[in-house]
């Protein structure tokens, strides 16, 4: 259930990117448009992210997460019946409460279920979830979409996950109680310091967030206008990257629990900035360079999320994983948010995606020396 809600939370945003091509002419819109929409989903995942991973904490992990999956499902139905893009703008905004829970509402529960030296593998499969959701909207939207239309492969969608979400109310583990050490309530708490670690950690996914983001969005419309790959391409392409980033992340969250997460980011990273960099190189070198370049995106660009969030959850206290979520997903959600009406704009105005994918190398770069010698505390649970 944990990877099912993280499908759902993070799959409108995967739909836009693979349906950017039939939104783009249905509704005459623009590139930065699309751009500017799909940033009102992660905008206001960003904003209330450490709203609800407070909320997580309060509410309980098990609501949390079933409250994810809901709004998960309404975002996509409503995207099914989109005619415009005002009715486009508003499934996005609804599916952005998902966007920005999901992350703080899981990593809550793994916090209170999952005992120390299982949380890697757990967090790894978690956040398997999100590339999951690239697999699956890259494989099944565009035969979706040309069976029917872009809104009737969002419809499906949509009924999809509100049976997944009924079937979690069944099924998902009720959990006991998590009380808070020496009887302190959760308002004391939340007042209380993050420390600097999680600051850290925010500052690294901003940036990340801004390198992956560009790639993640405007990737199937870069193979299609500058490398002349058809859209059914365009989406397995897309779809690979997704497979190759579930394994990663698995792999990378398992064993970072048993080393140093900050180094293993600042390595993940790296292998990020390669992959941007091979972009930049593919209107020069050739069109085979896309294939390298797809499993260095998944793994640098996918895997960071897995061991980032497992950083979070081994060095805060069980009960306060929620809100030690919310402002790495605010940084996360906030470089997704602002890098996509911006790489838009560059597209529109120079007409070539070079500077976008040089960009995201500076900032993967910065994100190497940010954590590479931090260091790592863990709390006593862990």
């Amino acid at each position: 259930m944990m990877i099912a809600a993280m499908v759902m939370s993070t799959f409108s945003l995967f739909a836009m990117a693979v349906l950017a091509s039939a939104m783009i002419d249905d509704l005459e819109i623009s590139r930065a448009t699309l751009g500017l929409v799909g940033a009102l989903n992660t905008g206001l995942g960003a904003l209330t992210a450490p709203v609800t991973g407070r909320l997580a904490d309060v509410v309980g992990p098990r609501r949390a997460v079933l409250g994810t999956m809901a709004f998960g499902s309404v975002g996509m139905l409503v995207m099914g019946v989109a005619n415009n893009i005002w009715v486009v703008a508003v499934a996005l905004l609804i599916a952005g409460i998902a966007q920005g829970w999901g992350n703080p509402a899981c990593n809550a529960y793994i916090a209170a279920a999952v005992s120390p030296g299982k949380r890697g593998i757990t967090m790894g499969l978690k956040q398997s979830g999100v590339t999951l959701a690239i697999v699956i909207s890259g494989l099944a939207l565009p035969p979706l979409e040309n069976a029917s239309t872009w809104q009737g492969a969002c419809l499906v969608a949509g009924l999809v996950f509100v049976c997944l979400s009924l079937l979690a109310t069944r099924i998902l583990p009720h959990l006991e109680h998590q009380g808070r050490p020496n009887g302190s309530d959760a308002s004391t708490v939340d007042r209380s310091p993050l420390p600097p670690l999680i600051r850290r950690l925010s500052i690294y996914a901003l940036l990340m967030g801004m390198a992956s983001g560009a790639i993640g969005r405007f990737l199937p419309l870069f193979l299609e206008e500058e490398l002349s790959v058809s859209a059914l391409w365009a989406g397995r392409t897309i779809a690979v990257s997704g497979l190759v980033g579930m394994v990663a992340r698995i792999v990378a969250a398992y064993l970072a629990e048993r080393g140093r997460p900050t180094r293993m980011l600042a390595q993940l990273a790296l292998m990020g900035a390669c992959s941007s960099v091979m972009l930049a190189l593919s209107t020069t070198v050739g069109v085979w360079l896309i294939v390298p370049m797809v499993l260095f995106y998944g793994v640098g660009y996918t895997a960071w999320n897995a061991v980032i969030n497992l950083a979070v959850v081994i060095s805060m206290p069980s009960e306060d994983a929620g809100r030690a979520s919310g402002p790495v997903i605010f940084g996360f959600l906030g470089g997704v948010t602002v890098v996509s009406p911006l790489a838009g704009w560059i597209v529109d105005t120079w007409g070539t995606y070079g500077p976008v994918w040089w960009g995201g190398v500076v900032l993967a770069s910065a994100s190497i020396f940010l954590v590479y010698r931090l260091p790592m505390p863990r709390s006593e649970a862990s």
